[in-house]
């Protein structure tokens, strides 16, 4: 007698070495340890920094001078010596317009940093989703292996006595075989797929990797015209967008301020040996921007053009922000449908299928081949199973990288 037990679809063994992964963890792990979210993080600290700079006022110059040497000598005590102190002071405005154009860039940078962060979270939740699906690939190959040994030995009794043809062996060794290929396939998958999970959090790429827990098979969360709405206020990639056009609108004043003369103060004391309070010279001057036909006035077209680019890109981020909500929210509510027809009517009767075939076979009503292709069926529609249901979390994964929030609770 044949019998067989296939791969369910929930509740599998994990191994006792390591505690299943848990995907929260590894988002938390990867926040803190990859160097790509470390680097975008210091980015942004090295532009919040920039910003006090951009208030700051030029340093100012100190100097000392010597009037009334007599002439024919080098007698500079009996010269006038003058101290000066000099300070340029921008025309009123200029400072405040670089304050924000800094400012800008910083919020540019933290959005920047928000957008690596998500970028880097969903290639983790990508490479856990891969473990999850060849590990789930191997148990139905294993588990194919486990009726093929006993399959293919009573084929060849069956064929010694003469009760089964010789293409019923010849068919059970080929399918372990196959088999075994499989498995070797799977284990060298799996190991690649660990080895990018380790590499993303900053592991060495050997380091064992426990098997992901289970992944239920769960609805595509909102619709697309909401995932927008929210899109337009969390997403960072468009955040910054946004912010770079804020920030070249800044610089275009800014040049256009630059057209201004900055004010140049002195302050002069004359022979100190005198006393600190006086003879004292005061003086102001103004920094013309003479040149501005072949300098500030190109500093203007720059920025209108620096402008024009900012506003084009930011809708062009928007149109293709829209593009992705709509995209994968429809590829994963097609692939839920897929799964859910599949957990609840063509696997269960794939599974009749087998029993009937089985039981034919048994009773030398029905082929080898035909109880063959029935587990072989039956093997396809769970493979099929698990392929949709990771293909779902992948475009929820896709869907939060391009709203920027979490759809999935604690799993973001």
């Amino acid at each position: 007698m044949v019998s067989v037990a296939l791969a369910p679809l929930t509740g599998f063994a994990e191994p006792a070495a390591l505690p299943p992964l848990s995907l929260s963890v590894l988002l938390e792990e990867a926040r803190k340890a990859n160097p790509e979210i470390r680097a975008a993080r210091a980015r942004w600290d090295a532009a919040q920094q920039r910003v006090p700079l951009a208030t700051g006022l030029p340093a100012p110059r100190i100097g000392i001078e010597l009037e009334e040497i007599p002439r024919g000598t080098l007698k500079v005590d009996q010269a006038t010596t003058i101290f000066s102190l000099l300070q340029t002071l921008p025309f009123p405005g200029k400072l405040s317009l670089r304050h924000r154009v800094a400012l800008k860039e910083a919020q540019e940078a933290a959005a920047m940093f928000k957008q690596t962060e998500w970028e880097v979270l969903t290639q983790v939740k990508a490479a856990y989703n891969d473990l999850f699906l060849l590990d789930r690939q191997r148990e139905i190959a294993e588990e194919r292996t486990r009726w093929a040994r006993p399959s293919a030995a009573a084929a060849r009794a069956r064929y010694a006595t003469g009760a089964a043809p010789q293409r019923d062996a010849l068919q059970a060794e080929a399918e372990l075989l196959t088999l075994a290929n499989d498995l070797a396939v799977l284990h060298h998958r799996r190991d690649a797929a660990a080895a990018h999970l380790n590499h993303l959090l900053d592991r060495e790429g050997h380091a064992a990797t426990a098997a992901p827990g289970p992944i239920p098979l769960a609805p595509v969360p909102g619709d697309p015209e909401t995932l927008m709405a929210q899109a337009l206020t969390q997403q960072p990639a468009l955040l910054a967008a946004q912010f770079a056009a804020e920030r070249a609108e800044a610089a275009w004043r800014l040049s256009k301020r630059e057209l201004w003369p900055d004010f140049e103060t002195m302050l002069a004391l004359r022979n100190p040996a005198m006393g600190p309070i006086g003879p004292w010279d005061l003086s102001l001057a103004l920094a013309l921007p003479f040149w501005f036909w072949t300098k500030q006035r190109y500093g203007v077209k720059v920025a209108v053009a620096d402008q024009a680019s900012a506003a084009a890109a930011y809708q062009a981020m928007r149109r293709g922000v829209e593009r992705q909500i709509h995209e994968h929210w429809h590829e994963a509510s097609a692939a839920y449908g897929s799964a859910a027809l599949a957990q609840d009517r063509l696997i269960p009767l794939a599974r009749q299928a087998v029993a009937s075939a089985m039981a034919a076979y048994e009773g030398g009503r029905g082929s080898f081949t035909d109880m063959t292709a029935a587990l072989q069926a039956l093997a396809q529609r769970q493979d099929d199973y698990y392929r949709q249901v990771v293909s779902v979390e992948q475009h929820v994964a896709m869907l939060e990288q391009a709203v920027g929030v979490s759809l999935r609770g604690g799993q973001s």
